[in-house]
């Protein structure tokens, strides 16, 4: 009987994580359309806030046609009003949210304090990606969430500042090196730009012997989108960062 119920307890634990992942997923739905247009998010001033709508007929949404995943599924992919389809991102972002949150549940052993971490540092990640890759824009108000988690992550597992400190002064300096040097770059590539939106998370989620598998990552990240004519720089560096901070944290465990 007790194995049953310790059978049914980690069900319903990781039905709750899912959940949990789903329902943030939805929010980054939000800024996923939201960001890139400076519409606002939320605020008490309601001739600048605008609740959810239709982004084809501008129909304002009632509470039961934005809920996690069902809504997709009831109306079918498509606006109730104007039978628009409804961006697949949508509903990609909050399965995939929902999937990584019980993933790194497992990984980080259970570890509420590193867990919420990775979890905000997966969820805002995802969300850059999602936008760079539809929009060919990086907000750096997400970027600057990953940095100051970075910055809890590093307080939290050095027991100190300096590090951290010195980590993030050495990647400021890089960066404004880089955006000097690439100032006249106006091509769609601009790695440049790309660069400094990695360099400054990845001063702080990796450390000693992973910031050369960083190094090595990005640059064959860029050798083979420059193969293929794509832009996958990006995307596949910032995956990769995570991993690598993900498996160095795992490693030291």
């Amino acid at each position: 009987i007790l194995k049953k119920v310790g059978i049914l307890i980690l069900i319903v634990s990781y039905i709750s994580l899912f959940l949990f992942g789903v329902l943030i997923g939805n929010f980054t739905t939000t800024l996923f359309y939201r960001l890139p247009r400076n519409i606002m998010i939320s605020g008490f001033n309601q001739k600048l806030t605008r609740p959810p709508f239709c982004s084809n007929c501008n129909h304002v949404l009632v509470f039961y046609e934005y809920l996690p995943i069902l809504s997709w599924f009831s109306t079918r992919g498509k606006c109730n009003y104007c039978h628009a389809p409804i961006n697949k991102s949508y509903i990609m972002l909050e399965i995939l949210i929902g999937i990584i949150a019980i993933v790194l549940y497992y990984l980080t052993g259970k570890d509420l304090d590193y867990f919420f971490l990775y979890f905000c540092f997966a969820a805002l990640a995802i969300l850059n990606i999602f936008i760079y890759l539809d929009h060919d824009f990086i907000p750096t108000r997400i970027t600057l969430g990953i940095i100051i988690t970075g910055i809890i992550y590093r307080t939290l597992t050095d027991q100190e500042i300096f590090a951290w400190l010195a980590s993030l002064s050495l990647g400021c300096i890089l960066s404004l090196w880089i955006i000097r040097e690439g100032v006249e770059d106006k091509s769609p590539y601009n790695y440049g730009k790309l660069l400094v939106h990695l360099i400054l998370p990845a001063s702080l989620w990796c450390r000693n012997e992973s910031v050369l598998f960083f190094v090595t990552s990005i640059t064959l990240a860029y050798l083979f989108s420059k193969l293929i004519k794509q832009r996958v720089f990006y995307p596949i560096s910032l995956v990769n960062l995570f991993f690598i901070s993900l498996y160095n944290f795992m490693a030291s465990n």
